[in-house]
């Protein structure tokens, strides 16, 4: 068996008043989106194509003090700051100033039963599919998983926490690794935003949802590779990492 392809964790600074700057420069508006971009024209295709960290959380403060970075990948912060210092401009520099980024290798192994506590942001959403035209073709959407199960008589009193943690454990099922304890689940913070996908693109509305709680691991392998992965859709766009922390500790 060959050996497992290391995984990093890697931080940086965010000049925020700087980022804002590059957007503008861009036309770009959100921010999520924005991150992307520079992130690929700073160190190439997310992975698990290129070395650019995916997934990420970017946090950006609106007191002006400096912004956060996180993600993972699989180029460590001397590789990062090698590919930046060649490719990225002065201006992408500052947003991401080089000096900041660190890293960590995630474990390569983990202790099947282990009970961890993690926070993270998801777009908790149904695809929907609806005929197009009368040829067939189907139309497919995406729409918040909590508006979707009010449709249902059956589901429709269910609370906004509740679907999404329950959305939430179905996804920790479907990839493996982890088992998400819904009792120790929490939705800390939601709010509804504007999401672009391509340059210049229209935003579409969707849910952003932040879940704090408790998981165990039961598989370590497939534990990897859920943290290198990340949770749901738009992974590639600030939502789906799993920031890890002891169990039971406010992270």
């Amino acid at each position: 068996m060959s050996p497992r392809a290391p995984l990093y964790m890697i931080r940086a600074d965010v000049n925020v008043e700087d980022f804002h700057r590059w957007m503008g420069s861009k036309r770009l508006r959100d921010p999520d989106h924005a991150m992307h971009c520079l992130l690929t024209e700073c160190f190439g295709p997310p992975a698990p194509e290129g070395p650019a960290p995916k997934p990420f959380r970017l946090i950006l403060p609106r007191d002006g003090k400096p912004g956060v970075f996180y993600g993972y990948g699989p180029a460590d912060a001397a590789a990062l700051r090698e590919t930046a210092g060649i490719c990225a401009d002065p201006l992408q520099g500052r947003v991401l100033p080089v000096e900041s980024l660190d890293s960590k290798p995630v474990p390569v192994e983990w202790r099947t039963g282990t009970r961890l506590g993690f926070e993270t942001r998801v777009r908790p959403t149904r695809r929907l599919k609806r005929p197009r035209n009368d040829k067939g073709e189907m139309h497919v959407a995406e729409r918040d998983a909590y508006l979707m199960q009010a449709l249902d008589p059956r589901t429709a009193t269910r609370k906004r926490e509740e679907v999404y943690v329950a959305w939430l454990s179905e996804r920790f099922e479907r990839i493996g690794g982890a088992r998400l304890d819904p009792k120790e689940t929490r939705l800390v913070s939601f709010r509804r935003t504007p999401a672009t996908r391509t340059r210049h693109g229209r935003a579409s509305e969707g849910p952003d949802a932040v879940l704090r709680g408790t998981l165990t691991i039961t598989d370590a392998d497939a534990f990897t590779d859920l943290l290198a992965r990340g949770i749901g859709r738009h992974r590639a766009y600030g939502y789906g990492m799993v920031l890890l922390r002891p169990a039971g500790k406010a992270l």
